[in-house]
């Protein structure tokens, strides 16, 4: 069928939608800066295939495939694939406003989006979260009505409605199941040093186990582009590092406080431990009306961190690697090394205390998690190491 690739009420491009849930051809580009910036940046390459593009785009909206459970919910959901889910609803998010019209249809954005129209989720949140149910639940045309059609990442998760805000509720991975606790810590620890962030609870239910939950951080008029759409909008000189070109892109956009806020998603990981801080897991909010880059996105995405991924007597806080740009197995002194000097605005003793409330957070789920109280004590002890070293580090900085 003939579909209009939308932004909100901006038209991009008239394309063919087929059975088989794939963009299989371009008829006509209206407004092409209105596209994702992945589409975006694609169509100023003309070595790149834009209809290939497109696909890519929109499927990465999809459930991956690696999803934790994926085979399970798709099971109870009485659909085939995650790619089915895409075109269940319009392709509507909660993380930016593009959507896929029928051209004969004279649907609107502001009666179907998410931000500020009502959608089903309780049959979904059962079908991803609940590990006691086994049988198919019952469905309605009304279940397909959800931004939860359109969630990336590894993590089971599902988009909920709480007092009128819209919430991200995330369940774990690891075998050790931590990473609603990271997520907690993560903010804690922001809260205290003035880091922007995107703030996550805690909480436990039998049906559920344990997940985070978190509020999002995008308004109808906003999108969140990825580092690494950013990284690809332009072409990085031989003579700069990864690290300084990035923030370049933002300063030149006007992005406030772009170095800052970099630097503090860094100097959280380190504390943490965090390995999975790739190009998709940080980014910037940009305004869909006027294309804006507004402010570098709040931290989110922590969990994998804390050594979560670790069996106990494994467990070693001394020194650890992660993901920055494209070296994604970087020394964490390194990466300080590439801050340098700038990190001694941050004020450590702000933390007095976070060892302690950690405690506390482990300690309220440590039976239910079957946490042994080694390894609870090593990961306690593990932070005090980390924040030790960083006092250090600064400490040495500053002579």
């Amino acid at each position: 069928m003939k579909c209009i690739l939308m932004n909100k009420n901006q038209k991009i491009m008239l394309i063919e939608y087929n059975s088989y849930n794939v963009i299989s051809k371009i008829y006509e580009i209206y407004n092409i800066e209105y596209a994702p910036l992945a589409v975006f940046n694609a169509s100023k390459n003309k070595s790149f295939s834009l209809t290939k593009a497109v696909n890519d785009w929109f499927r990465g909206r999809g459930i991956p495939s690696w999803r934790k459970g994926l085979e399970k919910l798709l099971d109870k959901l009485g659909v085939s694939s995650s790619d089915e889910l895409l075109n269940k609803s319009y392709g509507l998010s909660l993380s930016d406003q593009y959507w896929l019209k029928d051209v004969n249809s004279d649907v609107k954005w502001e009666n179907i989006n998410f931000f500020t129209n009502d959608f089903e989720y309780a049959a979904y949140l059962d079908a991803s979260l609940d590990s006691s149910s086994k049988s198919k639940i019952s469905l309605d045309k009304n279940i397909f009505r959800s931004p939860n059609n359109t969630t990336d990442g590894m993590l089971q998760k599902g988009w909920i409605i709480e007092n009128g805000k819209r919430v991200l509720v995330k369940g774990t991975y690891t075998f050790n199941k931590e990473e609603p606790i990271n997520e907690y810590l993560a903010s804690q620890i922001c809260r205290r040093l003035g880091f922007d962030y995107c703030n996550y609870e805690v909480e436990w239910s039998d049906k559920t186990k344990l997940i985070s939950k978190c509020n999002d951080f995008i308004n109808e008029n906003e999108e969140l582009i990825s580092a690494y759409d950013i990284y690809n909008s332009e072409k990085k000189p031989n003579n700069i590092n990864d690290y300084e070109f990035y923030i370049q892109i933002l300063e030149k956009h006007n992005v406030p406080n772009a170095r800052e806020n970099i630097e503090n998603l860094f100097v959280l990981d380190y504390l943490m431990l965090n390995n999975d801080r790739h190009l998709k897991n940080f980014g910037v909010i940009r305004n869909v009306n006027n294309l804006k880059l507004e402010r570098v996105a709040p931290i989110f995405d922590t969990g994998e961190s804390m050594q979560c991924n670790k069996y106990t007597d494994e467990i070693n806080f001394s020194s650890g690697k992660g993901k920055f740009f494209s070296n994604t197995d970087k020394d964490y002194e390194d990466i300080l090394n590439t801050i340098g000097k700038d990190i001694l605005r941050i004020n450590l003793s702000k933390l007095n205390g976070i060892c302690d409330d950690y405690r506390l957070i482990l300690e309220k789920y440590q039976d239910k998690l079957d946490m042994s109280d080694r390894r609870k004590e090593k990961l306690v002890s593990g932070l005090d190491k980390r924040i030790t070293k960083l006092l250090e580090f600064i400490s040495n900085v500053s002579k």
